[in-house]
Formats: C-alpha cells, sequence, structure tokens
C-alpha cells in the first residue's frame, strides 16, 4: 500500500464512549459582567428525527429495578398471560390480556399510553402520593386495599321497602342497607378468598406497616415497612394516600396512565418500568 494512500481509521468504542463522557461532563459556562461572544448551542447526541422515538420497557423480575430490555418499535405493545406480544405464563394474577402500551400523537407530539385491557386485577402504578376516590384500589407491601368514600350528603326522604325473604327481626348487613348519607369512609383488605379486615375511618390519618402502633398493621408481611403508607384526610375533607419513599412504594390502581418520562407499572404480579 502506498503510504501517501488515505487510510480510513474506524473509531473505538472506547473512543466514542470518551467523547460522550466529555460532552456530558462539560462544565457550565461561567457567568461574567464583560460582553462575550454568543455561546453555541448545546450539541445533543445523535438520534432519528424523522421517526418517532423508541422507548425501553424493563422487566424487572424477582426484586430487581433492572431487567430484560424490549425496545418498542411498533405502534402497540400487548402484555397478557397467554395473549399478546409479551406473553406472563405462569402468572395467575394476570388476564389473558391484560394491558396495552399504545404509541399516540398529539399536537405534533408523540407520547405512550398504557392501557388496562378490562383485566380482572387491573393496572397499578407506583405513585407518590394519590387523592382517594369511591373504590380506589392500592397495593402496599403485599396487601391489596379499596378505598370506600363517604357519602356526600343525606338524602331528603329514604324510602324503605322490606325484603320479604327476611323475617322481621332479623340482622341486616350494615354495608348494603345502611341508607344514603349515614356510611363512613372506610378502608377494606381484599384478598385472593374475598373481603379481608375493614377499618372505619373516624380519625384524620390512618398508617400501613409492620409496626404494632400503626392502624392498620401487617405484622407478618416482609414487603411492609414499619409506616409504608400514610391515609390522611387533607384540608378540605378529601382523602389522601402517600408513601415516605419506601422501598416497595405505593402502587394505584388507574385504567389508563400517560407516559411522560418514565413510569413503574404492575402487571398481575409482575412489575415494569417504562421508559421513554
Amino acid at each position: 500500500m502506498s503510504p501517501d494512500r488515505p487510510v480510513t481509521q474506524i473509531e473505538t468504542d472506547e473512543e466514542v464512549s470518551a467523547a460522550l463522557h466529555a460532552a456530558y461532563a462539560a462544565p457550565m459556562p461561567q457567568t461574567s459582567a464583560r460582553p462575550t461572544a454568543p455561546a453555541a448551542n448545546p450539541v445533543s447526541p445523535w438520534r432519528p428525527t424523522r421517526r418517532p422515538p423508541t422507548p425501553t420497557l424493563i422487566v424487572c423480575d424477582d426484586g430487581r429495578t433492572d431487567g430484560e430490555a424490549i425496545t418498542l418499535r411498533a405502534a402497540r405493545f400487548v402484555i397478557g398471560r397467554t395473549e399478546g406480544d409479551l406473553t406472563l405464563p405462569h402468572d395467575e394474577m394476570a388476564s389473558t390480556r391484560h394491558a396495552e402500551i399504545t404509541r399516540q400523537q398529539t399536537g405534533g407530539l408523540w407520547r405512550w399510553v398504557v392501557t388496562d385491557l378490562q383485566s380482572t386485577n387491573g393496572l397499578f402504578v407506583r405513585v407518590t402520593r394519590t387523592a382517594l376516590a369511591d373504590r380506589a384500589e392500592l397495593l402496599v407491601g403485599g396487601g391489596r386495599y379499596r378505598f370506600d368514600a363517604p357519602d356526600a350528603e343525606p338524602a331528603a326522604t329514604v324510602d324503605h321497602v322490606p325484603d320479604p325473604a327476611k323475617p322481621p327481626n332479623s340482622t341486616r348487613g350494615w354495608a348494603a342497607d345502611a341508607p344514603f348519607g349515614l356510611r363512613p369512609p372506610a378502608l377494606t383488605e381484599l384478598t385472593p378468598g374475598g373481603i379481608g379486615n375493614r377499618v372505619v375511618l373516624t380519625r384524620p390519618e390512618y398508617w400501613i406497616g409492620t409496626d404494632p402502633g400503626c392502624a392498620i398493621c401487617r405484622p407478618d408481611d416482609p414487603f411492609c415497612e414499619p409506616r409504608q403508607c400514610r391515609v390522611y384526610r387533607g384540608p378540605k375533607g378529601g382523602w389522601h394516600a402517600e408513601h415516605p419513599k419506601t422501598l416497595n412504594g405505593l402502587w394505584f390502581r388507574v385504567p389508563q396512565i400517560v407516559v411522560e418520562r418514565t413510569v413503574q407499572f404492575q402487571v398481575g404480579e409482575q412489575r415494569f418500568r417504562l421508559r421513554v
């Protein structure tokens, strides 16, 4: 080969990484009272601009916050127990087709939406805090709870028609037959066998945790901290739930969630992280 002939030199992975690291680690320009030339526009790493961005779905297996990474290139991605683009065949809490991730365009901008496909056990997202409406559901440690809101106001007239199947002096079910306006707020544990403990909320604040001092105590829950979740009544009378930055967090059931950057959600017993 002639010594004067130009040679193409491939840039190594180490050199590319060093260039990216230098760009990200570059110090911010110092301010000065003296006029200076306009600062150059910051340079971003190259990415495609004529197609939608490709988010990444992380499958968080067995207590991990990382795991298998799936690049979502299609406009729709379905998660289910036996059907879909990702199946969870051993998860009995997952429905056949449980949830889907869809790509949408609004106002020229792309967004991704996670939607519950009318599953039996629902779609849960990890939240810092949330307002509680009637029938709202929460995952706290290894427990699942439903919030039953109080009736807004009493009715002017309550008509009662006796049940002919019951004797006149029989004991009646409290929740089913309570007149409108008399039902207090409550937090009910939902178990695989049905309804568990029910706590009527008469105080302004309750804690769920393993600490015996918690009003809603889960002493044998390995996924629950001494104070895992706070349920409280706000200044305007509405009820809320929050967690104090715990390891396993607080999960709230939603029919749908729009993902702006990153969200963690749960399908059956499987947890995921979607990063846009």
